[in-house]
């Protein structure tokens, strides 16, 4: 298996500062102001969302942080539903007009941090 361009580590520096509930384009803020270096890099290799391409840096992120949410060890993120249908609730709500721009889908996860054992 390859090694991922994000490490596990820089994913779960992010969330730790992230409030409690966040979605990806909360999150991408966060890394970009973190990981500005990292940032570029995707960015360069996969484009930003709506400059023509169908995976970007953000749908890259996206994947990384759903994987991760849903990994065999527990993380730092309470587990999302896997095959849920559109419906609002605590994992999904329909984006706002702003947010579909940058993201394009009508329906947004909303991740939520597990509190980190001390």
């Amino acid at each position: 298996m390859s090694k991922p361009l994000v490490a596990t580590e820089d994913l779960e520096a992010v969330i730790r500062r992230m409030p409690e509930a966040f979605t990806i384009l909360d999150f991408v803020e966060a890394f970009q102001q973190m990981f500005p270096d990292l940032w570029r890099g995707l960015v360069e290799r996969y484009g930003l969302y709506g400059s023509g391409t169908r995976y970007s840096a953000l749908t890259y992120l996206s994947n990384r942080l759903s994987a991760y949410s849903r990994r065999k060890t527990p993380g730092l993120l309470e587990p999302t539903p896997v095959g849920w249908k559109p419906e609002e609730g605590r994992y999904l709500r329909r984006t706002t007009r702003e947010e579909r721009k940058r993201f394009g889908s009508p329906w947004i996860v909303i991740y939520r941090r597990r509190e980190e054992k001390q």
